[in-house]
């Protein structure tokens, strides 16, 4: 018999001679004072170049901002898997344009042995300049301050007890900013099927 463990799950890390892609157009809605943004479009693509490497990338684009990402996923197979991009985005806000790069680097780790997950989701480091789009948007329709993000540092554990039908999620974030003090955030989910009479796995 054989069969197919994984050893960790970043969503970029594809089979060899395989593409995926999706793509996808819309319309941000419900903006300050009711009003819709401008129509944008969005893809992205993943390619297994080998057993053990992955090449992504992807595009964001509306009238007034452009955002293009890049980067590589790598196999460390017991180890887990490790992927690191590069997202760079310009926009144009009034009579100035802002243009600025983001770093972000990723692990994770499945350990069946112990029926468990951790994900190092990362470090992600911004430029001063650099907006995400809900950043962009905000700015654009609500006059927020543009970008502020410097760095996020996220950790999450998920650990599976199934004697129990138990699952536990425990995340730790921490945000740091340009020009306002640092925001820190524990989550604690827990989570248990039942059954009740002939109504199973509730």
């Amino acid at each position: 018999k054989t069969f197919t463990v994984e050893s960790a799950s970043i969503p970029y890390l594809t089979r060899p001679g395989t593409v995926r892609y999706k793509a996808a157009m819309g319309r941000p809605s419900k903006l300050h004072n009711g009003e819709q943004g401008s129509a944008f479009g969005t893809g992205e693509f993943s390619w297994g170049i080998s057993n053990g490497w992955s090449l992504y990338g992807g595009a964001l684009t509306d009238n007034n901002y452009k955002a293009l990402t890049v980067g590589v996923g790598r196999d460390l197979l017991a180890f887990g898997a490790v992927s690191f991009d590069t997202t760079r985005a310009s926009t144009q806000l009034d009579d100035e344009t802002l243009s600025g790069a983001s770093y972000r680097l990723s692990y994770s780790k499945n350990f069946e042995e112990y029926d468990s997950q951790v994900t190092f989701a990362g470090y992600r480091f911004s430029e001063k300049n650099y907006l995400s789009m809900s950043e962009y948007l905000d700015a654009r329709h609500y006059g927020a301050k543009a970008g502020g993000s410097k760095a996020l540092y996220t950790a999450t554990l998920n650990k599976q007890f199934r004697d129990a039908g138990l699952s536990v999620y425990l995340n730790y974030s921490n945000q740091s900013y340009w020009d306002r003090p640092v925001s820190e955030r524990w989550t604690l989910s827990l989570a248990r099927y039942f059954s009740l009479g002939t109504i199973k796995n509730m």
